[in-house]
């Protein structure tokens, strides 16, 4: 912790700060006004779930979030998390899944959805500490599976998710998402001429692709955005995902770009092959043929890249002139060109 963020902490311990300065503006986290009604709001939420704080919220804080674990005694902890503008509609979908899917979020206490807003119930380790001394695929396959039956349900909901202003990101929208990206200054700079060039010119391709990818007829959905196995708390069965801060409504294979880019750590090429088939089979009991979500797989995955720069855009106001979110977006769009779609970042250079 820096002697600067020292200042803010009378309230919380700032344990874990960005060292990103922001470009204008002040952080949620050095506005000792904005952490003490923060505090209060936590404290008003507990007393009425029936909890009582036993320490400090200890804060983390990031261009893109602010989360805060804090110690509730015998109960263990819960999670403070504050959204940026951006990903506002964090906390309503956090209610929403709470009501449609329980056993795929953690335990709500509370969410203010004007301040976007989330206290959640502790739900043990990540999945990602336990694949690191237990590799199989067997930890999170059920999960995936699970998660693809959310997805084929929530897709009768596509104008409830719209209507809490999840991002609309269907097929048929990323190819304008991709030219209004292309035309915004900062990711201009980060691309560099040529690969601004080459991506334009791709950029009818992204059209192309985006019709085909329709014309399979699997409907949009919800897609957490960020599915790998430290967004991930406990394993197998009982495994349930958490951060839902990147999620919109789009193709609902693009979770498989971030999920098996992730994966490959821990997997090889045959365990990488179980967790895509155990998220296709509830696809495939819909009548959908194998060939048909191959093709469909692959479009979805090359199409991600253009919602997960996106993602990097949900920042916090003080951080929209920061270097690093538009140099992160626009790697993400170099990787439209790539040759691989689940290869390094370098390869599309």
């Amino acid at each position: 912790m820096s002697a600067r963020a020292g200042t803010y902490s009378s309230v919380m311990d700032m344990v874990d700060l960005t060292p990103v300065e922001p470009s204008s503006g002040v952080p949620p986290w050095r506005d000792p006004r904005w952490l003490a009604e923060a505090a209060a709001w936590i404290e008003e939420q507990l007393a009425r779930a029936g909890l009582s704080r036993s320490g400090k919220p200890a804060l983390r804080a990031r261009m893109w979030s602010v989360v805060a674990r804090v110690p509730v005694g015998e109960h263990g902890a819960a999670w403070f998390k504050a959204n940026p503008p951006g990903s506002a509609f964090e906390p309503a979908l956090i209610a929403a899944l709470a009501q449609w899917a329980p056993d795929l979020v953690p335990p709500l206490i509370a969410v203010d959805t004007e301040r976007a807003w989330t206290l959640t119930m502790d739900a043990g380790s990540r999945l990602g500490e336990k694949l690191e001394r237990d590799p199989d695929p067997a930890h999170l396959a059920p999960l995936l599976h699970r998660y693809a039956h959310l997805q084929l349900d929530l897709s009768l909901r596509a104008e409830e998710l719209l209507s809490i202003a999840l991002p609309d990101l269907r097929a048929s929208a990323l190819p304008d998402q991709l030219q209004a990206l292309l035309a915004g200054h900062a990711v201009v700079r980060a691309l560099g001429e040529k690969r601004h060039d080459e991506l334009s010119e791709f950029a009818a391709q992204v059209r192309v692709c985006c019709k085909e990818l329709n014309g399979f007829g699997i409907p949009p959905s919800l897609d957490h955005g960020d599915l790998h196995p430290n967004n991930v708390f406990g394993s197998g069965e009982s495994a349930l995902p958490f951060d839902w801060g990147d999620a919109s409504l789009t193709h609902p294979f693009s979770t498989l770009l971030i999920l098996l880019r992730s994966s490959k750590q821990f997997f090889d090429s045959a365990g990488l092959t179980k967790l895509r088939c155990a998220y296709l089979e509830p696809w495939a009991d819909k009548g959908f043929s194998v060939a048909d979500l191959e093709r469909s797989t692959d479009l979805a995955l090359r199409l991600a890249q253009i919602s997960r720069a996106m993602a990097w855009g949900r920042v916090f106001p003080c951080f929209a002139g920061v270097e690093e979110p538009n140099v992160n977006a626009a790697r993400w769009l170099a990787r439209l060109l790539a040759a691989d779609p689940l290869g390094d970042h370098d390869d599309a250079a």
